[in-house]
């Protein structure tokens, strides 16, 4: 798209006035005017004003994203594998920062960063405050409220984690940011939607209110509760999940699974019921060979895959680390040998397929 077309384009979705933009930029109303008719360009000087009025980058009133932003990204994605591959959470870290300073207008880069510091922990007082200044950026010049909410999501999350009072409240702050379950605009779809595109949202509702809920349920799961009492909440959770599930593959959506069957088999064999821990064990067996298989991977529930949700950790790495650690699981020993099988043919999966060298 041309400049002329683009600053047009910006100031209509802006709801401004040529006369309004004139005066934001210290410029007559005739200069706009002739600015989106094509007859003079802005001086040079007057772009990171132009762009910091509409909330997007230079390169964007250019387009330039479209020349440069596939590759880079390809790029910048196989850096991030390599630090993970490594273990170098620093240096995921200043990838992610210097990332986000090279355009910082592209706000789904955002909640990436933010889990890295909340997943691996890195709560010194420098980094939080790092990420409560994207935020604030977010909040000011984020235009797509998904993206935002994301980063509320995460943001109250890790601000809870602080020590610092201050830190805490800007939690509770996040938190209040969130629109309400009763209040949410996604109850009020069908009064803005119709026909598929009414539909695609009722599906999305229909998955955010079971992670919502699966997570909720869990949460009432108290370290001092009966085993059995355990039991009842978390095989409601896996209900839920089972629910849009319907026996197909799930992807990214299978580690929370497996982690409720992996519990439900402890309490069975704390309770001395053996025969119905090894069902658990071989449910999350099943769900694994899935994972292996191309055809069941094509057999994906349509409920599930109609959401935007994403996971920025492979799922199969996630899955292998509970594998890992249920191998030395106590109350798991006398299934070990058939969970070490698995483990192993998994690793060796995962291996060829990501081209990763196998731990064993």
């Amino acid at each position: 798209m041309e400049l002329k077309n683009k600053l047009k384009e910006l100031r209509v979705t802006h709801g401004m006035t040529q006369e309004a933009v004139a005066e934001h930029l210290g410029v007559s109303s005739q200069t706009v005017s002739k600015w989106e008719r094509g007859l003079l360009s802005p001086d040079i000087t007057l772009l990171p004003k132009i762009a910091l009025l509409f909330k997007c980058s230079i390169d964007s009133l250019f387009d330039m994203e479209l020349v440069w932003s596939i590759e880079h990204r390809r790029e910048f994605e196989a850096k991030i594998h390599e630090l993970h591959a490594k273990k170098d959470w620093e240096g995921v870290y200043q990838a992610w920062i210097r990332e986000i300073e090279l355009n910082p207008d592209n706000y789904g880069n955002y909640p990436d960063v933010m889990l890295h510091v909340y997943r691996k922990k890195l709560y010194d007082k420098d980094r939080v405050k790092k990420m409560i200044s994207l935020a604030e950026h977010a909040e000011k010049c984020c235009t797509d409220d998904d993206k935002r909410n994301e980063i509320y999501r995460i943001m109250l999350q890790l601000c809870s984690e602080s020590k610092d009072p201050a830190i805490q409240e800007k939690g509770k702050y996040y938190y209040k940011k969130l629109p309400s379950l009763r209040h949410s605009r996604d109850v009020y779809a069908e009064f803005v939607m119709d026909g598929e595109e009414y539909r695609a949202q009722v599906l999305k509702n229909i998955i955010y209110m079971i992670n919502l809920v699966e997570g909720s349920v869990r949460q009432l799961i108290l370290p001092d509760m009966p085993p059995q009492e355990k039991l009842f909440y978390y095989k409601k959770a896996v209900a839920l999940l089972e629910t849009v599930l319907d026996g197909k593959y799930a992807g990214f959506y299978d580690p929370p699974l497996i982690s409720d069957y992996e519990e439900i088999a402890k309490i069975y064999v704390q309770l001395g019921q053996t025969d119905r821990a090894e069902e658990y064990i071989n449910r999350i067996l099943a769900t694994l060979e899935k994972h292996m298989i191309e055809s069941e991977k094509e057999n994906k529930s349509q409920i599930l895959y109609s959401t935007t949700l994403r996971n920025s950790v492979p799922t199969e790495q996630i899955c292998k680390k509970l594998l890992q650690n249920m191998v030395n699981i106590p109350e798991f020993e006398q299934f070990k040998d058939k969970i070490s099988a698995l483990k192993s043919r998994y690793e060796e999966y995962i291996s060829q397929t990501r081209g990763e060298p196998n731990a064993n």
